[in-house]
């Protein structure tokens, strides 16, 4: 009896883990010398292949970057293109703010040497089309170039409803 109920303790999270909901996408895209152009070429990260099957779900969509401390922004603001299959596209800005209200310590999870922080920049999103999309992150920043920043990563996972959204 003992060791049914041991099994049972042990199996159980592990099934409730292996239930939760898996991205849809996820990607990320590292900087070689930690630095992101605002002009030149390489201020457009490009993620690719993001199958979207189901046009009826909602979606989140996150963006996580990870920084050194010695980073040159407090914020990072950037343009997301989303490209349809049909090649129609989408365009909206969003700013990432790195440091607390009194700009002085970082959010995120300071892991010693780098920072990593993920926000949500798109909630409830709905795509139009199935198939193959296409996003890209274009740099917005104030300065000519993000000093500091290690990778970004984007990440889409299916949006938690309590209720079933209709078109």
């Amino acid at each position: 009896m003992k060791k049914t109920l041991i099994y049972l303790v042990i199996l159980l999270p592990l099934i409730f883990i292996s239930c939760a909901d898996k991205p849809i996408y996820e990607g990320s895209i590292a900087f070689p010398n930690a630095s992101w152009q605002r002009i030149e070429q390489g201020k457009d990260i490009e993620f690719d292949n993001i199958n979207i099957k189901n046009i009826k779900d909602a979606y989140d969509i996150n963006v996580s970057l990870t920084h050194k401390p010695t980073i040159n922004v407090d914020n990072i603001s950037f343009v997301l293109r989303i490209v349809s299959p049909s090649g129609m596209k989408k365009e909206t800005i969003h700013t990432i703010e790195l440091k607390d209200r009194d700009k002085v310590k970082f959010i995120g999870s300071d892991l010693g040497e780098i920072i990593e922080i993920k926000e949500p920049i798109k909630q409830y999103a709905m795509f139009s089309e199935k198939g193959e999309y296409k996003m890209i992150i274009s740099n917005y920043s104030e300065k000519y170039e993000v000093l500091g920043l290690e990778k970004i990563g984007l990440e889409i996972v299916k949006s938690n409803l309590d209720y079933q959204i209709d078109k």
